[in-house]
């Protein structure tokens, strides 16, 4: 969805609010490798920013998590910690003065920092139709002006999600002698969408950014996600996924809950759950690749 990007572009926005600077981290929680920054490593570097030389800092993760949030503390700072895995890879990291201001983004939707560390959550959606169409606009510049019911077309193909967009028009960009209809005639076919917007750069691929959260799902809740890109439902109820999952409801509702901690379903009203096309596509292809199944089928489950 673009938090990376929004939370560097609202960092840059304030600056002016934060005398003494700004720190980054990124904290690899989610990503091509499956080891997340550990807090030493994630502390020395911060540190050194704050202009502690390797040599100099403490021994011991204690007086290093203490002279950091000392630092941090007698100043005013931005500390943006970027694609953290969890809260406990967060906690050794806040700020421990009041005139600082911490910025997490995850794929997670970390509810403990709220409990317990003040933290005010944001969550991010896809984009809505007006801001989708105007951000493949200003990409593609004049070829958009000229086709915008292809424009708007490409976009609902995408899910208005800003990374798929972002992705089309590079790929629309790549072909400037064809027309935008024939993006759009690509991503008809639900089968073929992630294809489609395949760059052929593995960094920047869909399928390999939705298989960072699908990799930490327990064997419960990745099933029932690939059980869905099956099922042609509009939304699903813990009713509809025990029955489909053959779990019993406790367990339906547990793996609803895991799913959506991950954004891979959203909490459409209370107690329903969606997802956009191009995740059930994902889903689908887990289920053809892992599984052995067969394409989409109409549900015949209760709502």
């Amino acid at each position: 969805m673009g938090k990376t990007a929004l939370a560097v572009h609202w960092a840059r926005r304030v600056s002016d609010q934060f005398g003494d600077g700004q720190l980054y981290a990124d904290l690899r929680g989610f990503g091509p490798t499956s080891t997340p920054a550990s807090t030493a490593e994630t502390l020395s570097a911060l540190l050194a920013e704050l202009g502690v030389a390797p040599g100099r800092a403490p021994a011991g993760l204690a007086a290093q998590t203490a002279l950091y949030r000392s630092l941090v503390g007698q100043r005013q700072l931005l500390v943006v910690l970027d694609n953290a895995r969890d809260e406990q890879q967060v906690r050794p990291l806040l700020p421990g003065g009041p005139r600082s201001l911490a910025l997490v983004t995850s794929r997670n939707q970390l509810t403990g920092l709220a409990a317990t560390d003040g933290a005010r959550l944001v969550t991010l959606d896809v984009l809505p139709r007006p801001e989708a169409t105007e951000l493949l606009t200003v990409r593609l510049g004049p070829a958009a002006v000229s086709e915008p019911a292809a424009i708007g077309e490409i976009a609902d193909l995408c899910a208005r999600v800003p990374f798929a967009l972002c992705v089309a028009a590079a790929r629309a960009a790549a072909r400037p002698d064809f027309p935008l209809t024939a993006l759009a005639d690509e991503l008809r076919d639900p089968a073929g969408r992630l294809d489609a917007l395949d760059s052929g750069d593995p960094a920047v691929s869909l399928r390999t950014l939705f298989s960072w959260s699908y990799q930490q799902l327990g064997p419960a809740a990745a099933r029932l996600f690939r059980l869905l890109g099956l099922e042609s439902l509009p939304a699903i109820t813990t009713r509809t996924a025990a029955r489909l999952a053959g779990l019993d409801e406790s367990a339906a509702r547990r793996a609803l809950r895991e799913l959506s901690r991950v954004h891979l379903l959203a909490e459409q009203t209370p107690g329903r759950f969606t997802c956009h096309g191009l995740l059930r596509g994902y889903a689908a292809d887990l289920a053809r690749s892992h599984d052995g199944w067969p394409g989409p089928t109409a549900a015949a489950f209760p709502l």
